[in-house]
């Protein structure tokens, strides 16, 4: 059983992406392969990135937790809305906050938006930052347009089509979670 933790990073009132996490975290624990834990941003209110977690003496109330979160996990999950053509800048507050915990790490890229795009431009830009921060980012993504008529406030798919991407991106996040993290186990 794989550990997987899903990052959402939308902190905004109204906030529709929850729906993509949700329906990733119900796909990944029907697998039977996966033991989830969803870090949800907004429950941590962090500030600012000023300083790295490695570099703090009094890191904010919630760090600690979610750096063990990430640590213990096999693979990690991003999952985003798109913001005028990038991914929420709450996503990316978070993400400066860590170093260690993203090292060799599989991530898979979740993205939508009210859109019939379904945040392709954020998950575009959310492969650069996975390679920036040394990880390896699952070349495929899942895109979620018109988020209020694909998924319903439970993450349930209401097509037929945002339902085969969602089992087409578990099929092919588990792959890449056994390749690469078999490979980390090897060389610790």
């Amino acid at each position: 059983m794989f550990r997987i933790t899903i990052l959402y990073g939308a902190i905004r009132e109204g906030r529709l992406s929850i729906r993509a996490g949700k329906a990733i975290k119900n796909a990944l624990e029907a697998s039977g392969k996966a033991e989830i834990t969803f870090i949800d941003i907004k429950d941590y209110n962090l500030p600012v990135m000023e300083a790295r977690l490695k570099d703090m003496q009094v890191p904010p109330a919630g760090l600690l937790d979610i750096s063990q979160k990430l640590h213990n996990a096999d693979g990690i999950v991003f999952v985003t809305p798109e913001y005028n053509n990038s991914y929420s800048g709450a996503l990316k507050n978070t993400v400066d906050y860590f170093t260690k915990e993203w090292a060799k790490k599989p991530i898979g890229i979740v993205c939508g938006s009210d859109g019939k795009q379904g945040g392709l431009n954020a998950s575009n830009l959310l492969q650069l930052l996975v390679l920036a921060i040394g990880a390896f980012p699952m070349p495929y993504k899942l895109l979620v347009p018109e988020l209020p008529l694909s998924l319903d406030e439970e993450g349930n798919p209401q097509n037929e089509i945002i339902g085969k991407n969602i089992k087409r991106f578990v099929s092919e996040y588990l792959w890449f979670v056994e390749a690469i993290s078999t490979q980390n186990k090897k060389s610790w």
